[in-house]
């Protein structure tokens, strides 16, 4: 009787052992080389400093931890479909964390449909939501961020003719373009739109003709390396001193002032996060925190990894029921007014209608080598 006691015993024990140690793994396909490897890299550090603090502090509850299974699709949408169909079936991972760019985002978007498989990536074209209700995203869409961009520069730089210059291989920065010329569409003369490739560097051709051609604003909607270099080549071409260069989130990296260097002073950037000018303690406790684990200041795509890993968080911890995909997805859909790191910190992130993320973009500008709030 006594053996079978302590036999019982030890099985309930082991048994409630497994369940506190329950470790929720997420799957994180995301581009740590290629074009994209500027988001991706930086995405990541955010989400593992997310995942530590919530482990850390038992914020789940029950001593339930998670742990990221990062992986590389190279900045290929063949291969991140790839990775994502063997995270989901074969690793088993609860959820999806990723990909880090509009295009590797809208490729698997049919594929975590067709799984039933909750993402969260790193895009801002709506064609990932419309593509089925497991496929989501947290960055704003292009009508959001480049509407404000688009007014402000109409305002404050006044300029009489706009050049833009967009993607051929983004879908979504090249709707962010469609928006700007939109928006500024009757206020201001708009030369025909040039484009390129998110890889090229010699923009020698493109930077001839912005010297030649004389606009008072050149928008960019290109990836970081893409815009400094546009930027960088036309100033050597030329191009007038008066002229006011504006460029969307992707420049919002310590990437483009590592490659634009002197040349980008000045240039007007619309950006999804910029936690180091908050003043509420969300953001100065996630800045010096992770100030201290990276000896560096966090960047815009580390907000945004950050914020995945907490809204991940959250909707663990807010799943009704058991815990599984289904119950997860109803979680990360519900979220409404949550406290992130994104945006401009006077309002909170929501998933509104369409599961559309609303939060308020902020606009910088580079002064001295460094980003700071524009004026």
């Amino acid at each position: 009787m006594k053996i079978r006691f302590l036999m019982t015993a030890m099985a309930i024990a082991t048994g409630a052992s497994s369940i506190q140690a329950q470790e929720i793994t997420i799957g994180v396909p995301v581009s740590l080389t290629g074009v994209y490897a500027f988001v991706g890299t930086a995405a990541v550090k955010g989400m593992q400093h997310a995942v530590d603090e919530i482990n850390a502090g038992n914020e789940l509850g029950g001593g339930r931890t998670i742990k990221l299974l990062v992986v590389d699709d190279g900045s290929n949408t063949n291969q991140a479909i790839t990775l994502v169909n063997r995270l989901a079936t074969v690793d088993k991972v609860l959820a999806i964390a990723g990909p880090s760019a509009s295009p590797t985002v809208l490729a698997v978007s049919p594929v975590v449909n067709q799984l039933q498989i909750p993402m969260l990536g790193i895009a801002v074209t709506p064609a990932v939501n419309k593509a089925g209700p497991w496929s989501n995203r947290v960055l704003n869409s292009p009508t959001t961020l480049m509407t404000v961009l688009s007014n402000y520069t109409l305002e404050t730089i006044k300029p009489k003719t706009v050049m833009t210059v967009a993607s051929r291989d983004n879908d979504g920065a090249a709707a962010q373009s469609k928006v700007a010329r939109t928006v500024m569409q009757g206020k201001v003369t708009l030369m025909p739109e040039e484009s390129a490739l998110m890889a090229e560097t010699d923009f020698s051709a493109l930077s001839t003709k912005i010297a030649s051609l004389k606009p008072d604003v050149v928008m960019i909607t290109m990836n970081d390396a893409a815009a400094a270099n546009i930027v960088l080549q036309a100033k050597q071409a030329g191009a007038a001193s008066s002229l006011k260069f504006v460029a969307n989130n992707a420049a919002a990296s310590a990437s483009f002032l590592r490659i634009g260097g002197k040349a980008v002073e000045g240039v007007l950037v619309g950006t999804d996060a910029f936690p180091e000018i908050r003043t509420d303690s969300l953001a100065k406790s996630f800045v010096a925190n992770f100030q201290k684990k990276y000896n560096a200041m966090p960047d815009q795509w580390n907000a945004v990894g950050y914020t995945i890993g907490r809204l991940y968080g959250h909707a663990i911890s807010t799943a009704k029921g058991p815990l599984t995909r289904q119950s997860l997805l109803d979680a990360i859909v519900a979220t409404s007014n949550f406290p992130v790191v994104l945006g401009s910190g006077k309002g909170n992130f929501s998933f509104a209608a369409e599961r559309e993320p609303t939060y308020e973009p902020i606009l910088i500008t580079i002064k001295d080598g460094k980003f700071t709030q524009a004026p």
